[in-house]
């Protein structure tokens, strides 16, 4: 059955969808796409090499198309092909895919920048899954010209139309998860990653569930990246305040501990939503967020705040006087028994330890 079925693909590929995406009715442009999306990655995975990049060859140039339906068909087939695992693994795809999805998250079309950011955050998961090998390096993948554009258009569509700001903010979590340090070394590289962390405090303090659950879980992706810009600042490194109109370095000499700007403003996100959301979906992923970072650098001047506010949600999910909607039960049952509380602070866990995990620090402990 898997051969016969491969061999239809291979018909249907050769014969009809070749043809049908060169015809003049959008319809059936649109329908080419749907097509194209269609095929089982299993059955992808089968193809001889030579129908793959068929398959590839007639869809990259779709989202071109000056059909905003066909625009927005193909978008969503190349956010499905990028999870395909032979095509994540091909550093030429990802490249022409990022480069094609790019020019439509500026789509005057709504429908268009939506397909487009979902596909663009299929693209940064990619890129997740790939960077477990021991030799990924990501300037292979994308340049580091697209990585601030993938960045910068993220930020964007995570400021635009609420149905976009789900996959906007999936993708700015993803990407910046597996982002070197080296990528941050210049004041431009710093500027984005201001106006990202912007668009994402926006979206765990509002929007539709769906938008502020993805946007914990982005923080959440985020800040298991050691190399993060967060919390105290890396040693020899200054922020985008310490930069002249030039984008020279000012010569005075940073103060002991200061903090990247937005650290504040994230952290005090994810504890109000921690504390005080009603979504208990979204209190979970904002508590995983605020004990994610391995060290204590991470959390600036914050961690006893954190340590307080998980300390009160624990309470709050003990308080039988506090209830929550039916649906809510199975979450807040959750939430309970991912909130460990442990005694305060102890001397046998000193703090000012460089590399130190939630558990060593009695903080919390997440099952």
């Amino acid at each position: 059955i898997k051969q016969k079925c491969t061999k239809w693909w291979m018909v249907i590929l050769e014969k009809y969808i070749q043809q049908a995406s060169m015809e003049t009715i959008s319809a059936v442009r649109v329908l080419t796409c749907d097509c194209l999306s269609s095929i089982a990655k299993a059955v992808f995975e089968r193809l001889p090499t030579r129908y793959q990049r068929l398959a590839m060859a007639l869809l990259l140039p779709l989202p071109e198309d000056e059909e905003s339906q066909v625009r927005a068909a193909a978008c969503r087939a190349l956010g499905a092909f990028v999870l395909f695992p032979s095509l994540r693994e091909d550093t030429c795809f990802v490249s022409d895919m990022a480069t094609a999805i790019l020019d439509r998250m500026k789509d005057s079309v709504t429908l268009v920048r939506l397909r487009a950011s979902w596909a663009q955050g299929n693209l940064c998961d990619a890129l997740v899954i790939v960077s477990d090998a021991e030799d990924f390096n990501l300037r292979e993948w994308v340049s580091i010209p697209t990585w601030m554009a993938i960045l910068s258009t993220a930020t964007s569509a995570s400021l635009d139309n609420d149905k976009l700001r789900s996959n906007a903010v999936r993708a700015m979590g993803s990407l910046l998860r597996i982002t070197p340090f080296d990528y941050f070394q210049d004041r431009h590289g710093m500027l984005l990653l201001r106006d990202a962390m912007v668009g994402l405090v926006k979206n765990i303090e509002n929007g539709s569930l769906k938008t502020r659950w993805n946007a914990c879980h982005a923080a959440s992706n985020i800040l298991k990246n050691d190399a993060f810009p967060m919390g105290f600042l890396h040693q020899g490194q200054g922020q985008q305040s310490d930069y002249d109109e030039n984008g020279e370095r000012y010569g005075k000499q940073l103060q002991q501990q200061q903090e990247y700007t937005w650290t504040a403003t994230v952290y005090c996100a994810l504890i109000h939503a921690v504390t005080k959301c009603k979504n208990y979906k979204v209190r979970i992923n904002a508590c995983l967020a605020l004990a994610t970072p391995h060290r204590r650098s991470l959390y600036g001047r914050h961690l006893q705040t954190i340590f307080q506010a998980i300390l009160s949600t624990w309470h709050t999910c003990h308080d039988p006087n506090i209830t929550a909607d039916f649906q809510e039960y199975k979450y807040q049952e959750q939430l309970n028994h991912q909130v460990i509380p442990f005694p305060p602070f102890h001397s046998s866990f000193p703090l000012s330890a460089e590399y130190v995990s939630l558990y060593s620090i009695t903080f919390i402990l997440l099952r």
